[in-house]
């Protein structure tokens, strides 16, 4: 049996981005057992991914010690993969790959490429799931990129289906909107566009998501926002599942923009003025709309009228 190792650091949203690859492996090779080496704040992203055998844990960007970098190397030897594709150029990564003594290893060109035995060249400007996708010419695929799939658990189904019903939510759908405390957009912001949504799309209900550390946010938009439902995923498969369900999402930039894109959801998105639309969102999607940060602007400083035009723009 094949045992291919994937080293994928970042966050929830670099995990998603890898998704397409990790399917493809998964197509190519049936029968092989595929597992990733991803940092605890990470690890949540596989409850949606079905292409993945074993989650292993590694923070990739700590300062860890020779003994971490020594039981990591234990496991993988113990596995006796037969391939190895490392999502992020780096030296000690590549180091950490040489010593385990896998007989493929593939990554990008960068630092320490010469101790890998396939190196792929990517380009910057190129969406991110392609690029990572394009590692696998090492194993002479040929299929195209596909778009970032998830596959939810039926209990997360279940519980968004009856989410809906506590919110008293109709057949006619809903406007979800991500305020994330991560991206600083401000509640009076977010009470402009809900206000509108509210008075153009009178049959579609505005549901906010509670995340971690937005309750003052919550609290003030409930207070300027009348009928606005709170919404109170517990996990990645949950909050997926009522994206899902949404007729439009509305959010920052971050983890929860790609669960958007992979669940097919309309999507308005604020972005930096340094994040590259194109390699970050598959623009040429009509249902993928964003409004950017010009040069010196934040996100929190983008008028919530420039969002509602590009929410009504056809």
């Amino acid at each position: 049996m094949m045992r291919i190792l994937a080293l994928v650091p970042g966050g929830t949203g670099d995990q998603l981005l890898f998704f397409p690859t990790l399917d493809t492996l998964k197509q190519q090779y049936p029968n092989a057992e595929i597992d990733v080496v991803v940092e605890p704040r990470a690890m949540a992203a596989y409850r949606v991914c079905q292409s993945v055998n074993r989650v292993l844990k590694f923070d990739f960007n700590d300062r860890n010690s020779l003994a971490d970098f020594g039981n990591l190397l234990g496991t993988i030897r113990d596995r006796e993969y037969d391939a190895a594709i490392s999502a992020e150029p780096k030296f000690s990564t590549n180091i950490l790959l040489w010593l385990t003594g896998i007989p493929k290893r593939v990554s990008f060109a960068g630092q320490g490429d010469f101790l890998l035995t396939d190196v792929i060249s990517a380009d910057p400007q190129e969406y991110t799931a392609i690029q990572k996708h394009n590692l696998l010419m090492a194993f002479n695929v040929q299929r195209d990129c596909p778009p970032i799939k998830v596959n939810l658990p039926k209990g997360d189904l279940d519980w968004a289906t009856a989410e809906q019903k506590r919110l008293g939510l109709q057949q006619s759908g809903f406007i979800l909107l991500n305020c994330s405390a991560y991206a600083g957009y401000p509640a009076e912001s977010w009470a402009a566009i809900a206000l509108e949504m509210q008075a153009k799309l009178p049959n579609l209900p505005v549901v906010a998501v509670d995340n971690v550390n937005n309750a003052d946010l919550l609290q003030q938009l409930g207070s300027t926002v009348p009928n606005l439902r709170i919404t109170s995923p517990t996990d990645i498969g949950k909050l997926t599942a009522i994206i899902a369900s949404a007729n439009l999402f509305i959010c920052a930039e971050g983890d929860a923009m790609q669960l958007g894109v992979a669940v097919g959801t309309a999507l308005v998105v604020t972005l930096s003025a340094d994040t590259p639309p194109s390699v970050f969102l598959p623009i040429a999607e009509k249902r993928i709309k964003y409004v950017q940060a010009i040069a010196g602007q934040t996100i929190p400083e983008i008028n919530p009228k420039t969002v509602l035009a590009k929410i009504w723009e056809s």
